[in-house]
């Protein structure tokens, strides 16, 4: 599985994850094996006009995990088959331990009709 997380400069397993996806610094991608075994770990930083669902597409994103996003960007996500994921943790390391042990939540858009969420 390759997983995609916003982070602190200067990226990797041990950055502290960026607070939101927008406007992070680093994302550091990570590739989890079997046995949950990190294959590989890469840090991308974005051009300037270079959008994040572009660098999501281009390296074959399967999941992300993020503190917060907006819900534009889940909708994009959402759209393009990647997995969204969130929890409590403070770095990469510690997100991807949370994934390994299936401790952190999917994310996912749904249309409630008003009737049920109104009194």
């Amino acid at each position: 599985m390759r997983v995609l997380i916003p982070t602190y400069e200067p990226g990797g397993l041990e950055a502290r994850v960026y607070p939101h996806w927008r406007d992070s610094p680093t994302f550091t991608q990570v590739d989890v094996g079997e046995g949950c075994r990190v294959e590989g770990v890469k840090v991308h930083r974005l051009e300037s006009d270079e959008l994040i669902i572009d660098l999501v597409k281009r390296e074959g994103i399967d999941c992300v995990i993020a503190l917060s996003l907006s819900t534009r960007a889940l909708e994009l996500l959402t759209r393009v088959g990647v997995k969204v994921l969130t929890g409590s943790f403070s770095t990469v390391k510690e997100a991807i331990q949370l994934l390994c042990r299936r401790e952190l939540y999917a994310l996912k858009l749904e249309k409630v009709p008003a009737s049920q969420v109104l009194p």
